[in-house]
């Protein structure tokens, strides 16, 4: 079984104020036995950022958002690491799209072509 790992969480930027901000961050994530990891793409807010954003656009998608009272990264790595807990799978492809669930994976709806898959469209293409 393939265990996840958290390694890194990196914000973008740092909050002006400690109770009312939104941060864009990520999740370097990968397994204990590979120095390779994929990157989960998430947000910290506060719930005074919160209103805020519904004043202005009235509905707000809440996945892969945490909503914390005030500024404390190792509450959000706990959080993180609550979820791959319950990511652990056969494969890393069935890991990542667990964690996907949650945290939004640089790989969502990617699609890589075999090499039988693509001379089969270059085949098709040239009829």
């Amino acid at each position: 079984m393939i265990v996840p790992i958290l390694k890194r969480v990196l914000l973008r930027g740092e909050p002006e104020q400690e109770d009312d901000f939104a941060l864009p961050a990520s999740a370097d994530i990968g397994s204990s036995n590979s120095d390779g990891v994929d990157y989960f793409y998430f947000r910290i807010m506060t719930p005074k950022r919160l209103l805020t954003i519904l004043e202005e656009d009235k509905v707000l998608d809440g996945r892969a958002t945490f909503i914390i009272n005030k500024f404390d990264l190792t509450l959000v790595e706990e959080e993180i690491n609550k979820i791959l807990e319950d990511c652990i799978r056969p494969t890393w492809d069935e890991v990542a799209k667990a964690i996907n669930r949650h945290l939004n994976w640089e790989y969502d709806n990617v699609h890589y072509e075999t090499l039988e898959e693509a001379m089969r469209r270059l085949e098709d293409n040239d009829k």
